[in-house]
């Protein structure tokens, strides 16, 4: 019973969601990116993106996603609200 209802809702199962994990953490080894490489990318998407919209900055994800023939840098961002100016540029 609890498996239709897991699968009516679309409810991964522990081990499809551990094989996920596995796959994000072998994807980041092969390219050689550290945790603090994502971060830094991280930041600096946010600082883009932030000059034309207002975003919920503790939302936002980074992921890679591999397909057959790529790789893809997928972020998943919540956006507030877009402004009608972008913000100037503050780069030091």
């Amino acid at each position: 019973m609890l498996k239709a209802i897991r699968r009516f809702f679309g409810e991964k199962a522990s081990g499809q969601v551990a094989r996920r994990r596995m796959q994000v953490v072998l994807m980041h080894d092969r390219m050689d990116l550290t945790p603090d490489i994502m971060e830094a990318l991280r930041n600096d998407i946010l600082a883009v993106i932030s000059r034309y919209m207002e975003i919920d900055s503790r939302s936002i994800r980074v992921d890679l996603e591999q397909g057959k023939e790529y790789m893809a840098l997928v972020s998943n961002i919540q956006i507030k609200r877009v402004y009608r100016k972008a913000a100037p540029d503050i780069r030091s």
